[in-house]
């Protein structure tokens, strides 16, 4: 629709100026790391780069779209609970990997609860993606099949036993031998944020990215993004799943996610119906857990 073209404009133009403030205050990090007197200060100096993207973004939206609602990493208190209305809501992450070498910024727009404007900018590769670009730097064709796939995930922040030992469990079983019930996949590697995780995915550089503890903003962007690409964004909750029709909106606030790279079609089976299939098989060797954060989802 033109419209949403008008704000998928618009989104990067707050990408790029994002991405050179965000390079400009990883330099500043640096030349203060240089200094011992500044050392001890050098983390408060990233935080500090990830609330004025923030603000700048927040600020130049309520701008040109006054009546728009924001929904960002940097001002949500992690004690509220999480909504999502039909209205336009811009769903930011200003910096995802604040101190990983691959830091994206990630700007999502969703409207009547679906996610239809996503842009991710990796700034240090000097790299913008959107859906109208990624379909022209997939780095390989559509498989015909993911016998043996990569897949991603990331450590997260709460390195909890709680959150560890399942996650830990959940990797064995994806690498594991094949006749020790396992899934045998290449591995699971991770790029060390969300962003770079789901550009991955989107470009056929990674198959498969499943993750349990991500926010809204981490993601919403990327889900425009994959689709866009030919990929399928769902949910990464095995129960969810396995009740069918699943909501793309409520699998962007639900904190568990799972994204697959294009395939090939065949004769005898779609596109979407082969990445159904591998969520499926996928989630059987999965082991979700439940950060603090989490809290308020109602769990069945």
């Amino acid at each position: 629709m033109a419209e949403y073209e008008e704000y998928l404009t618009f989104a990067l133009e707050l990408a790029k100026k994002a991405g050179a403030m965000i390079r400009e205050g990883q330099a500043e990090r640096f030349r203060t790391l240089a200094s011992p007197e500044s050392k001890a200060s050098s983390v408060d100096l990233v935080t500090e780069v990830d609330r004025s993207v923030e603000t700048y973004i927040k600020d130049s939206i309520h701008d040109r779209y006054p009546r728009h609602k924001f929904l960002g990493e940097e001002t949500y208190a992690v004690d509220k609970k999480m909504k999502l209305t039909d209205e336009y809501t811009w769903i930011v992450d200003p910096i995802d990997g604040t101190t990983n070498p691959l830091v994206g910024c990630s700007i999502g727009l969703s409207y009547k609860k679906v996610p239809i404007v996503g842009v991710i900018n990796m700034p240090f590769l000097d790299q913008i993606y959107d859906p109208p670009l990624v379909q022209k730097v997939v780095l390989t064709p559509p498989l015909t099949s993911l016998i043996r796939p990569s897949v991603t995930s990331l450590d997260g922040g709460d390195r909890t036993p709680a959150t560890m030992d399942p996650k830990q469990a959940t990797i064995r079983k994806l690498v594991g031998d094949a006749e020790a019930g396992g899934l045998f996949t290449h591995g699971v590697r991770t790029l060390g944020c969300s962003a770079a995780n789901i550009t991955a995915v989107a470009t056929g550089g990674l198959d498969i990215y499943w993750d349990n503890g991500c926010y809204p903003w981490d993601v919403c962007a990327g889900m425009v993004i994959i689709q866009e690409s030919g990929g399928y964004a769902t949910t990464g909750d095995p129960k969810v799943y396995a009740k069918g029709n699943v909501d793309i909106g409520d699998a962007m606030m639900g904190r568990r996610y799972c994204f697959v790279r294009a395939i090939a079609a065949t004769e005898n089976e779609s596109s979407k119906e082969k990445q159904e299939r591998l969520v499926k098989e996928l989630l059987t060797h999965v082991t979700p857990w439940k950060t603090k954060s989490m809290a308020y989802l109602a769990e069945e």
